[in-house]
């Protein structure tokens, strides 16, 4: 009877008749009901009690307490409890997926209240490393963690921005961001990053910034000398792109007899993306190249895309 009420909808009917509070499945219902009546600050309560006696249902049950925690916007609490079952060493794993979702979901959520108290709440070390764990985050999420990273003491996060840099399946861009935040804060330490299936060796204490490179004014110096006249626009989205690539490849680096060449194969590809036509022997005369050499560099472009 009261799993008929609930599949038709009539939640507080079935709510009357779940009375055992001794009984674990009884308490999950009570929760389910109480969520879907939007009665989220009773059913936190229910949640609470109902996670303390839970076994078989435990699970679902966090499930359920979770989303009401949501909806109360009591994220500290929300967040604290799926940090503490995210990091058990066995948890199912259709619960993981829907867990990490709900992580990603009310650290954003955290967020968005945040600013619209007008105040500045940054994330803890503890979310940020969680964050950093992860095998799948949502980009928003992640690039806000990294930019509240730099208000921290990243020395505290250590181990995992190692593996973070080592694992050739994180996102490259954001790894330099990384690198960035150690290089400001002076972390002297020689780290190992993965990036395009190859491994650099990177010390932050005597690294420049991206865009301190020799390489950023060297190429950007070559696309100014053929651009700046011809089309101003077009040279600036090739500065624009130049700075991207700069940062997805960091800390690889261009030398000095490479600039012309990176310089033609950023005009032709930024102009081809913008449907403008480029001669090519002109292209070739300009940048002192030949295009067999632009497009064996414009491979390397197109792989970051």
């Amino acid at each position: 009877m009261i799993d008929e009420l609930m599949a038709a909808g009539q939640y507080a009917a079935a709510l009357e008749k779940l009375a055992d509070l001794s009984d674990e499945e009884v308490r999950l219902k009570r929760l389910i009901c109480l969520n879907s009546l939007g009665e989220f600050e009773k059913a936190k309560l229910e949640g609470k009690a109902a996670k303390a006696v839970a076994k078989e249902t435990y699970y679902d049950v966090v499930g359920q307490y979770i989303m009401s925690l949501k909806e109360c916007e009591d994220y500290e609490e929300a967040i604290n409890i799926l940090i503490e079952e995210l990091s058990m060493p066995y948890i199912p794993y259709e619960y993981e997926n829907a867990f990490n979702t709900a992580y990603d979901e009310i650290l954003l959520a955290k967020q968005d209240a945040a600013y619209g108290n007008e105040k500045k709440q940054i994330f803890s070390s503890e979310e940020i490393e969680v964050i950093l764990n992860k095998d799948d985050v949502n980009d928003d999420l992640l690039y806000m963690a990294l930019d509240q990273l730099q208000q921290l003491n990243v020395r505290i996060l250590m181990p995992s921005i190692r593996q973070y840099l080592e694992n050739p399946k994180k996102p490259p861009f954001a790894k330099t961001l990384i690198m960035e935040t150690l290089i400001e804060q002076q972390v002297d330490e020689e780290l190992e990053v993965s990036k395009f299936h190859d491994y650099y060796t990177f010390n932050p204490s005597y690294s420049p910034l991206v865009l301190e490179q020799m390489c950023y004014n060297g190429i950007g110096k070559e696309l100014v000398r053929v651009l700046e006249d011809e089309n101003a626009s077009l040279l600036n989205q090739c500065l624009d792109y130049l700075e991207y690539y700069l940062y997805v490849i960091y800390p690889k680096d261009i030398y000095e007899d490479e600039y012309s060449l990176a310089a033609a194969a950023l005009h032709y590809y930024v102009a081809t993306l913008q449907n403008i036509e480029v001669d090519e022997m002109d292209l070739e005369i300009a940048y002192n190249v030949s295009m067999s050499q632009v497009e064996n560099m414009l491979l390397a472009l197109k792989e970051i895309e």
